[in-house]
């Protein structure tokens, strides 16, 4: 039997930012949550983010944000791993100051931002649809940090992580997330790590749950799953963890319910 879906969005439910969700899965989701499944979108993105585009079936989910550094469900938040602030301007600080890099400083409620780009909204802005703050001073920072994130057009490559990660590799918990992403949160904050939580609020176990991710911010999340699906497009890394690969979670998710509830 399963209890609970999780699963990441760009690369996986979606190709990307600017891809929509298919209605079709809303319908899928309302179908399991009738069966007493649910179904938690578990991103890297912002919690804002996640409830929007999830808007047609709000009442019936959960949500995993910020690469698990924020759990929401029944309105009621079941959990929240905030950065240090000091160690987290001083991030900030370092990627301000690295050339072609764009800093996102997430909050619960809203993304600070302190552009360097005169074409920064164009390059970024509608298609991220997140709640954006903008800001010229820390100062005005008025909410808890639950992830530091860094942008780049060119791409995450090993020559700029590991330009962060000398001074910072140790202090936090830091993946890639998408090709031009790469996130730093609380050093014991990943997306397996909020599942678990999850699970033992909810009463679920990992033999009950099935996940679907694309990316090395999901390997934890694969690894805590018996119905664990890696997208066939994934990194081979992210593949050896998962028990079963997939080029579609729509037609996967079908599979299972007709296998689960298969309705006469």
């Amino acid at each position: 039997m399963i209890k609970l879906i999780v699963c990441d969005i760009d690369g996986t439910l979606v190709k990307d930012y600017k891809s929509p969700i298919e209605p079709e899965i809303f319908e899928l989701i309302e179908k399991f949550y009738e069966k007493g499944v649910l179904f938690f979108p578990t991103s890297g993105r912002q919690l804002y983010n996640l409830i929007q585009i999830f808007e047609p079936v709000k009442d019936k989910i959960g949500y995993i944000a910020e690469n698990g550094a924020i759990i929401l469900y029944n309105d009621k938040v079941l959990h929240k791993a905030k950065l240090d602030l000091d160690l987290a301007l001083s991030l900030s600080k370092k990627i301000l100051d690295k050339e072609g890099t764009e800093l996102f400083i997430c909050g619960e409620h809203t993304t600070y931002v302190m552009p360097k780009r005169k074409d920064f909204e164009k390059l970024i802005g509608n298609e991220v649809q997140n709640s954006v703050t903008y800001i010229k001073s820390f100062d005005e920072i008025d909410q808890d940090i639950l992830k530091i994130s860094l942008f780049n057009e060119d791409g995450i490559n090993d020559d700029l992580i590991n330009y962060f990660a000398k001074d910072f590799g140790d202090k936090f918990k830091h993946t890639t997330s998408g090709h031009m992403w790469y996130d730093f949160m609380d050093i014991n904050t990943h997306k397996g790590n909020a599942i678990k939580i999850l699970q033992d609020v909810i009463n679920v176990t990992s033999e009950e749950t099935v996940a679907f991710g694309d990316n090395f911010n999901d390997i934890e999340m694969l690894s805590d799953a018996k119905y664990s699906y890696a997208m066939e497009e994934a990194h081979k890394d992210v593949k050896k963890v998962a028990n079963y690969t997939c080029s579609s979670v729509l037609e996967t998710l079908k599979k299972l319910y007709n296998e689960f509830f298969s309705e006469d």
